[in-house]
């Protein structure tokens, strides 16, 4: 074990023990990390964007899937607690899947987080443009989420440090919207439980039929997607003041809070829908019921609270997935100087000026020519694979590393990553062939890339601090093949 890897070491202290150097700005405390993570899982947009697509999928039978997806979704917490806690670095889950199952495998990571890193900002900054289209038709939906996601992009650009204030002032808002929502629904009950135990959804010709349960399956996976976020909190560890330990228990933390502040509204909201029909023809389902609960003012109020919540959410889902590409850059997955320039950051704010841009650009260009369904649906595959190689590692980790500190450590092991892998593999059983080849597509193009031009150049590229390599090798340099 390297001096410095200690259970109560701090942040800085970790990152030098596994190998790194101290290159982005560490200044963000404990309470901001936390309000980073609660920003990225964000609980009101994501009811109201994301939810929305659970409800299209699993009709009244979404509350079964949020659940069940929900309970998936703390157990692969508990995995991510603990293996952050051990490699609290900014490549997050594509770094633990490299040190902990290999090169290759930790490259399929990396590769399924650079999907991430494309569609999911650009699955949540789409609801700016649905949310502003109902306040006011006439304004076209992909502009506004296009023009919306660029503004985020500026914002990312700014110190870490006034993004995780900002990102906590919208929260607070963000979170009394969701418990106005909540409110609404239980003091507005009209459905028996009867919609559980025979759900329903929209067939053909807008008329009412049964659904199965397979349907409820296939939706568990956007479920996931929904309170997902909490990774977040290991991708900004090299950014957080404190030790190793408070990672591992800000991801857990932050995973409770968010899924206890989505999961009791939306049951609600469901139970209170006045017309089971309306509510499923809704674009808009949840501020459907919050507007008949308490009127079109306290609607309009709600949408406003969605599009602050919406691009809150944008901005820490950027912030993050602009550190992982940063990340890939600086442990060099691409071919020099693509590596060099991608991990650069501007010296006096201390954000990856290039990553930021990389993820922002192509993120607004998504916003501008995509729809909220296809972007969720195939977003959640990558998702959920990324949630069982992690299940994985937090098995192999305790036969193969059982010697290396775990300073946060997940109860009841090895319960949660069985759990969390078996509610992956039901999950992907049951998700779209099209997502699934897509999907495939993506991986066997990474690992064609892996083996014919990576793997080729031993220590050269795909370099992970921690690992060993060739005596004779040494990290590429700036103009290097």
């Amino acid at each position: 074990m390297e001096e410095g890897f200690r259970p109560m070491a701090t942040g800085q202290e970790s990152l030098k023990a596994l190998g790194y150097d101290q290159t982005l700005h560490r200044s963000v405390t404990p309470l901001g990390h936390i309000s980073l993570i609660l920003s990225d899982i964000t609980p009101t947009a994501s009811l109201l964007v994301v939810a929305t697509a659970v409800i299209a999928v699993a009709g009244t039978g979404s509350p079964i899937a949020f659940i069940l997806g929900c309970f998936i979704a703390v157990n692969v917490a508990f995995c991510m607690g603990e293996l952050g806690s051990m490699f609290p670095v900014a490549g997050g889950l594509f770094s633990i899947v490299t040190r902990v199952l290999g090169r290759p495998l930790g490259f399929i990571a990396m590769v399924d987080y650079m999907g991430q890193a494309v569609f999911l900002p650009a699955s949540v900054a789409i609801g700016i443009g649905t949310y502003v289209h109902s306040l006011a038709p006439s304004i076209p939906e992909g502009t506004i989420s296009g023009v919306g996601m660029l503004v985020v992009t500026a914002v990312c650009l700014l110190r870490i440090r006034f993004n995780s204030w900002l990102t906590a002032t919208f929260l607070a808002i963000e979170l009394l919207v969701v418990s106005a929502i909540a409110v609404a629904g239980f003091t507005h009950l009209h459905q028996p439980l009867s919609i559980l135990t025979h759900p329903k959804a929209v067939g053909g010709h807008g008329v009412l039929i049964g659904i199965a349960g397979a349907a409820i399956i296939a939706a568990i996976a956007t479920a996931l997607f929904s309170v997902n976020g909490y990774d977040s909190g290991i991708n900004f560890a090299e950014e957080v003041l404190g030790s190793a330990k408070e990672v591992g228990r800000a991801v857990v933390t932050a995973a409770l809070v968010g899924i206890v502040f989505e999961l009791v509204p939306f049951v609600a909201i469901v139970f209170a829908a006045p017309s089971i029909s309306a509510f499923l023809h809704s674009g808009t389902p949840l501020t459907y019921v919050a507007g008949t609960a308490f009127g079109s003012n306290f609607k309009t109020i709600i949408t406003v609270g969605a599009l602050l919540a919406i691009f809150n959410a944008s901005v820490a889902i950027t912030l993050q997935f602009a550190r992982i590409v940063w990340a890939s850059g600086r442990d060099f997955a691409w071919p020099e100087p693509v590596s060099s320039w991608i991990a650069r950051v501007e010296p006096r704010r201390g954000a990856p000026w290039v990553a930021t841009l990389i993820v922002g650009i192509l993120a607004s260009i998504l916003c501008f020519q995509s729809t909220l369904i296809a972007v969720v649906t195939f977003t959640a595959v990558l998702l959920i694979v990324l949630y069982g190689l992690i299940a994985v590692a937090a098995l192999v980790s305790r036969v193969k590393q059982r010697d290396l500190p775990r300073p946060s450590r997940m109860p009841l092991w090895p319960l949660p990553p069985i759990i969390a892998l078996v509610g992956v593999v039901v999950a992907l059983t049951q998700q779209k062939g099209s997502d699934l080849i897509t999907v495939a597509v993506l991986f066997a193009v990474g690992l064609v890339y892996y083996y014919l031009f990576v793997a080729r150049r031993p220590g050269r590229y795909w370099v992970q601090a921690d690992l060993p390599r060739p005596h004779d090798a040494t990290p590429p340099q700036p103009g290097a093949e």
